[in-house]
């Protein structure tokens, strides 16, 4: 066994010893931590400049979106 299989084996036996409920935890919670913190971005980044936005160029509305349909697709499955 050459050491790069012993790493090997030493990173899957760790990993297999996490629960899957607290992977599946944190993986819902990353993309629900990035929708509050583009909630709390200010409006000058996200919006065009220059001229008065419109609804539908905010960008924190299809980031929001984008990642509100991630968290549905991975609570569902």
């Amino acid at each position: 066994m050459t050491a790069l299989h012993w790493v090997g084996d030493v990173l899957r036996n760790a990993c297999a010893q996490v629960p899957l409920i607290a992977v599946r935890s944190v993986f819902v919670a990353l993309p629900l931590v990035l929708m509050i913190w583009i909630l709390r971005l200010p409006n000058e980044q996200t919006t065009p400049a220059g001229r008065v936005a419109r609804w539908d160029e905010n960008l924190k509305l299809w980031a929001w979106l984008a990642l509100a349909t991630q968290v549905i697709i991975y609570c569902m499955f």
